[in-house]
């Protein structure tokens, strides 16, 4: 259950970093929102981008 939770939150981190370098967010910005909460990120671009 780690593991899944783990490979959940940097895939989340992931998707959520591509959709902000698409926006055109700073590299400073994408890591550091990438990276303390990697699932509200996600669900923040995903919300941006519909």
């Amino acid at each position: 259950m780690k593991r899944l939770i783990f490979w959940v939150s940097v895939a989340s981190g992931i998707g959520a970093a591509y959709l902000m370098y698409k926006r055109g967010e700073s590299f400073g910005n994408i890591a550091k929102q990438a990276v303390s909460n990697p699932v509200g990120s996600l669900a923040h671009e995903l919300k941006e981008a519909l």
